[in-house]
């Protein structure tokens, strides 16, 4: 009984087109090459990790910041006081002093001295 499986199976194997393996040396230098890749990659998760976290502290806020408060009216203070109304003799001169900067030739024409 046990020969006659042993033969029908290697009649089996023989029949089929089995391929070579690789040699232990190529296995064994894909392997360790395939290690080294993900420790390196590890290590630079790992390292990664600590400068994101450096970074996170060092930017992070160390003590609580209130949010500003709305504005609110107070009561009993009078206006903000603006610019004057112009008297007819500040009007007067306003007018004269634009007109003589604007035409006058001295704008054009600098002083010899």
């Amino acid at each position: 009984q046990s020969a006659l499986l042993h033969e029908r199976l290697g009649g089996l194997a023989r029949a089929e087109n089995v391929p070579v393996p690789r040699p232990a040396e190529a296995v064994r230098t894909g392997g360790e090459n395939r290690a080294r890749l993900w420790t390196r990659a590890a290590i630079a998760g790992v390292a990664l990790l600590m400068v994101v976290t450096g970074l996170t502290l060092h930017t992070a806020p160390t003590h609580y910041e209130q949010p500003i408060s709305p504005a609110e009216r107070v009561g009993g203070v009078p206006p903000r006081g603006g610019p004057q109304q112009l008297t007819a003799q500040d009007l007067k001169l306003q007018r004269s002093l634009r007109e003589q900067v604007a035409h006058g030739p001295e704008r054009l024409v600098p002083e010899t001295r």
